[in-house]
């Protein structure tokens, strides 16, 4: 099958190595990439703080920019990650104690008030990226647990001539990968702008959530389908 990848690089090079393993045509084109934000992780921690959560192996990458010597100080922390792929990256950048939610906010949220209830006054490190969901720190708020959030990169559009998009989508893809609700809505963007040039009813969309699948155009939600949990082996399943 011909299946089109819309997650940004790095990410993207690799779903690629794993779609041509299992017999099919990937076609790049990624619609969102990370802007780095490091400053943020340059400033003192927040007394007490005894547990680091990132929802993104972007958080990871970002720290992997930072001097050694300031690497360290965020290394000595457990770590807990949304799910395997944040977790792996996390590993390969020197974590040792790494924890491992259930794929999405809420199950990482749960498993840190879990793991931290002899100190619930601690502050949890939340190394994230905007946009994002709220789902994760809505739920520690609710647990009444305090929170550093330290923005360190910005997902924005790629910018894409038609051109571009065209030669991509020509033919067009039996299957469209969608990792996010920002990289959902701008296929809607490409679906209103290029909508003469191309024929989309025998595309499918295979989301990483229910969530990001509610973001497409409303014609293409009975084309999308997603996993039961926020996996890409399990969305892969479904080609």
């Amino acid at each position: 099958m011909r299946v089109l990848v819309t997650r940004p690089e790095p990410a993207s090079a690799r779903t690629a190595a794993e779609l041509e393993r299992l017999g099919h045509e990937p076609v790049l084109l990624p619609l969102m990439q990370a802007v780095h934000q490091t400053p943020s992780l340059m400033s003192t921690l927040l007394p007490g703080t005894t547990a680091l959560a990132v929802t993104s192996a972007e958080a990871i990458r970002a720290l992997r920019a930072l001097p050694e010597e300031r690497r360290q100080v965020f290394l000595a922390l457990p770590l807990f990650a949304v799910g395997q792929a944040t977790a792996q990256a996390a590993r390969e950048a020197g974590f040792e104690d790494v924890s491992v939610a259930g794929g999405d906010g809420r199950s990482l949220a749960k498993l840190l008030v879990a793991r931290t209830e002899e100190n619930p006054a601690s502050p949890i490190l939340y190394l994230t990226g905007t946009p994002r969901s709220p789902d994760f720190e809505a739920a520690l708020v609710n647990a009444g647990r305090s929170i550093d959030i330290r923005e360190c990169y910005h997902m924005q559009p790629v910018a894409l001539e038609d051109e571009q998009i065209a030669r991509r989508l020509t033919p067009m893809p039996d299957v469209i990968l969608v990792y996010s609700s920002e990289t959902a809505r701008r296929l809607g963007e490409i679906r209103a702008k290029m909508h003469a040039d191309l024929d989309w009813q025998n595309t499918r969309f295979l989301c990483l959530s229910q969530k990001i699948a509610d973001a497409l155009p409303a014609e293409f939600q009975h084309m999308s389908r997603w996993p039961m949990e926020p996996r890409e082996d399990l969305l892969l399943l479904l080609l």
